[in-house]
């Protein structure tokens, strides 16, 4: 009886451990659970062999959607949600896209040259991975929260490669624990490079939510970098929270830098929200910078013809600033709407 038993807790064990590995074929296929740390295990593992994939599987952020397709897939039909098998040493696959499919779990997988990291690729949970003839170890028990402080660590690598970093910060934006929003708003707070700084924002802004919005006003709050308050600005553009309108109408009218408020001018355009007329309007009014009143007219062409010919006409006819006039003058020719040619033909004829 007592062997039975063992039987089938055996089989229970083995059945488990099989439901948590993928799909991997052209490959030497190995499998462990994770070591005292998830470091210490990658760093054992990755000087066994010359050319490596390393992966493991945690739970994703809900709403995350992942393409996980390569350009080189010879099949167009989908299983799990995947075009075909994702080809890992294809060049032309891809890491992720808005309009894949969803997934509850994303595998998050690492290539490895003579010991160094190479690149980092996140993969919808259940896909066929084909490992293009490296060795692939596949590692268990995972938890997200480890998975997190290890990709953190990549990141804050000098000598890594930008791609394995942007891989990493990917990575770390679609896991499903809060400690990813924490971690990339740490990151993108205290990176000595920029660029990093900069992507770490910017996945907070797509893929965070509401979460993510806070993190990015306190970025905004703390920073005294122009520069990196102009790019928070597209971030902010990005994010789903309805927060995010708010805080670039705020931005373009108080920030104290003319770029920045220009670039939120540019980009409440883009959102074409319900107060972007107002917003666009007011600065080319009332903004003490000329260049800024410039991009908001700019901006205000990028509305949709029924609200930027009439706005723009208005500005044309009665703005005090020669320059804005000029400028006006501009978009409206290049709107080719017949108001704004017969409004500049009458403007001619005077």
């Amino acid at each position: 009886m007592k062997r039975i038993i063992l039987a089938f807790l055996l089989l229970g064990i083995a059945v488990a451990l099989l439901a948590q590995q993928p799909k991997v074929s052209d490959t030497q296929f190995n499998t462990e659970p994770v070591g005292q740390s998830l470091a210490g295990t990658v760093d054992r593992l990755r000087h066994a062999n010359d050319q490596l994939w390393l992966g493991y599987e945690v739970q994703a952020l809900p709403g995350t959607h992942l393409s996980s397709c390569s350009d080189g897939s010879d099949s167009s039909q989908t299983e799990d949600g995947c075009c075909g098998e994702f080809r890992l040493e294809d060049e032309r696959g891809m890491h992720s896209s808005r309009n894949g499919q969803s997934t509850q779990n994303v595998y998050v997988l690492l290539r490895f040259n003579k010991g160094d990291l190479a690149k980092v690729r996140s993969v919808s949970a259940g896909c066929h991975l084909n490992a293009g003839g490296v060795h692939f170890d596949w590692v268990t028990g995972v938890k997200a929260e480890e998975s997190i402080a290890f990709l953190a660590e990549l990141v804050n690598q000098p000598s890594l490669r930008s791609e394995a970093v942007e891989g990493a910060l990917l990575a770390i934006s679609f896991h499903g624990a809060p400690e990813a929003t924490r971690t990339l708003e740490q990151i993108a707070s205290s990176s000595t490079s920029e660029h990093t700084r900069e992507q770490a924002a910017f996945w907070l802004g797509v893929q965070r939510g509401h979460d993510g919005y806070l993190a990015l006003k306190s970025l905004e709050n703390k920073s005294t970098d122009a520069h990196f308050r102009e790019k928070l600005t597209f971030d902010f553009s990005l994010n789903s929270d309805p927060g995010a309108e708010d805080e670039l109408l705020r931005l373009a009218k108080f920030d104290p830098d003319g770029k920045v408020r220009g670039q939120a001018l540019f980009w409440i355009a883009q959102k074409a929200g319900k107060h972007a007329t107002a917003a666009l309007t007011d600065a080319i009014q009332n903004d003490p910078e000329t260049d800024v009143k410039k991009k908001a007219v700019f901006a205000l062409s990028q509305l949709p013809k029924e609200e930027s010919v009439p706005q723009l006409i208005r500005v044309a006819d009665t703005n005090s600033n020669m320059t804005v006039r000029k400028e006006a003058f501009f978009w409206l020719g290049q709107s080719q709407d017949p108001r704004a040619l017969a409004y500049l033909e009458q403007v001619l004829k005077k």
